[in-house]
């Protein structure tokens, strides 16, 4: 049987804390209301109590595999117009450790730096890319398919790619077989300059390397929802490019990301 749960969000800190690290785990937040440190670390040693004294140990070997998972899919998305705002953020934790997965999901606060409570259920480990896409707002895919998007600057890939670019094009008395139409990318900055609805970014991480943390191999993709439009995925390449997704093309992105992980994970083991 799935089993899921509910907590408030203090007392999702408390139980990560117990069994795990200090604070929510990445990419949740927290922010108290209780004014003194004292009150609050009462509040926290009573919850606490609360749940040992109560032991539900399903629950706990959940959050045991959650704080040192296999792989973990971490996502973030925020209002493209008021990014500020709390209503409008998704914080999703996707976590596997055997043949064990599990979906955590901050729901939203009052402001960005607070949470409405968390929630948890247990899922297939080998769907945890359909979990996720299953818990961002349902958006058609984009129309445009396949965008070629300018180097991302601040990236060490895009940065090395940009340089690159600019130096095969810079200079020079203009030839016979240059063109004046308008640069490869340049429809790729324009989708970029659009204000999306919402917009994020998904982390598929290795969950522990034997070579330590910055051993791990992690991926990265973002995603844009465009108003009247619909949902792209963006690859950091190089090229970087945007692609217009539905929710199995979004599923394929993450899994792509995911098998990369995987074998990562099982070159490590040979």
């Amino acid at each position: 049987m799935t089993r899921s749960w509910s907590f408030t969000d203090l007392e999702f800190v408390v139980l990560w804390r117990h069994f795990g690290d200090e604070g929510p785990p990445r990419p949740f937040v927290y922010t108290t209301d209780i004014p003194l440190e004292d009150d609050f670390q009462r509040e926290c040693t009573r919850l606490r109590d609360r749940m040992l004294a109560r032991p539900d140990h399903t629950l706990f070997d959940a959050v045991r595999d959650c704080t040192r998972p296999d792989l973990a899919v971490l996502v973030t998305g925020f209002d493209g117009h008021d990014p500020h705002r709390g209503e409008g953020a998704v914080r999703l934790l996707a976590a596997r450790r055997e043949d064990r997965g599990y979906l955590l999901t901050q729901l939203p606060g009052r402001t960005l730096l607070h949470a409405g409570g968390f929630t948890m259920v247990q899922c297939d480990p080998l769907r945890l890319a359909d979990m996720v896409a299953d818990a961002l707002p349902p958006v058609d895919a984009g129309a445009s398919g396949h965008i070629l998007l300018p180097p991302d600057p601040e990236s060490v890939a895009g940065a090395a790619e940009a340089h690159y670019v600019a130096a095969d094009s810079a200079g020079g008395a203009p030839q016979l077989w240059d063109s004046y139409d308008e640069p490869a990318d340049a429809a790729g900055q324009r989708f970029l300059d659009i204000v999306p609805e919402r917009s994020g970014t998904i982390e598929i991480a290795q969950g522990v390397s034997r070579f330590g943390p910055r051993g791990r191999t992690v991926r990265h993709l973002d995603w844009r929802d465009l108003s009247g439009d619909g949902r792209y995925v963006i690859q950091a390449g190089p090229p970087r490019t945007a692609t217009g997704v539905d929710r199995q093309g979004l599923i394929a992105a993450v899994n792509a990301e995911i098998i990369t992980v995987i074998r990562a994970i099982k070159d490590e083991r040979v």
